[in-house]
This record gives C-alpha cells, sequence and structure tokens, in this order.
C-alpha cells in the first residue's frame, strides 16, 4: 500500500513539474478587456495588465520572460484561426516591491465581422530551475 502511494505522489509530483501550458497567467493579471465585453469593429480597445512585484510576501517565485497577445476568431470554446498577433513583445517589466501597470490601445480590423474572439494572453515565465508557458483566454464578442 505505502509503495503504491509513492508511486502515485511520485507521478503527480512528475506530471507538475513537466506541465508545459497552465490555463492562467502566473506574474499579472488581466484588467482590460473583459471577459464577455462588447466591442465594435474599428473600435480601440485598452489591453491593461498589472505586474506581480518579483519579490512577492517575502519571495521571489520567478518572473515572466515575455508576453505575446493574440486576436483570433472562436466558435464556442474552439479557436478557428489567428486573425493578428497584436502584441508580439509586450513590456513585462516588473519592480521589487510594487504592482507594475502596462497598457496597450489596439484598434480591432474594420472589416471585422460580428461574431465571437478572444485575446489569448501568452506568458513565458521563469521559474527558479525551469521555464513554462501559461495563457490566458479573454472571450470578447464584436457587435454592430
Amino acid at each position: 500500500m505505502r509503495f503504491a502511494f509513492t508511486i502515485l505522489l511520485a507521478l503527480a509530483f512528475i506530471q507538475f513539474t513537466f506541465a508545459d501550458v497552465f490555463s492562467q497567467l502566473q506574474f499579472m493579471k488581466i484588467t482590460s478587456p473583459t471577459s464577455g465585453q462588447s466591442i465594435r469593429a474599428g473600435e480601440k480597445v485598452l489591453i491593461k495588465y498589472v505586474m506581480q512585484p518579483l519579490v512577492y510576501k517575502g519571495t521571489s517565485n520567478g518572473y515572466a520572460k515575455s508576453l505575446k497577445i493574440n486576436f483570433h476568431k472562436r466558435t464556442g470554446n474552439q479557436k478557428e484561426g489567428l486573425l493578428e498577433n497584436i502584441y508580439p513583445k509586450c513590456p513585462v517589466t516588473a519592480q521589487n516591491d510594487k504592482y507594475k501597470t502596462h497598457s496597450y490601445y489596439w484598434t480591432v480590423p474594420e472589416g471585422t465581422a460580428p461574431g465571437s474572439y478572444a485575446f489569448d494572453f501568452v506568458e513565458l515565465v521563469q521559474l527558479r530551475r525551469s521555464q513554462m508557458t501559461v495563457s490566458e483566454t479573454v472571450k470578447v464578442n464584436i457587435v454592430d
């Protein structure tokens, strides 16, 4: 019994250690756009995110190395295709002991048809001993 428990624990640890993509950003929080937000074609959208301090609650767990933001069409929960790489090299500078806000305005292309779309925030994270890629999707609606 103890051997089986040890094996299960080891497998869980290995799976966590080698996990490549998580579904939520690690060292930043998206404040705009918001999920379910309605946007018109040709409208400027505020893209805003807040970087966590490098030393958070007395510990430095790692930092964001890079962030890119993509815009794509969706059907339900499926991506149909990348429409635009909005911001391929977003600033990810963080301060030692304070939150740092970054913002950028992007204009939705004029010819964008009404429907379901999403912004993908893809973050490359440097942890103490490894790197991983994490992403978060913000679903929006393009309306007339």
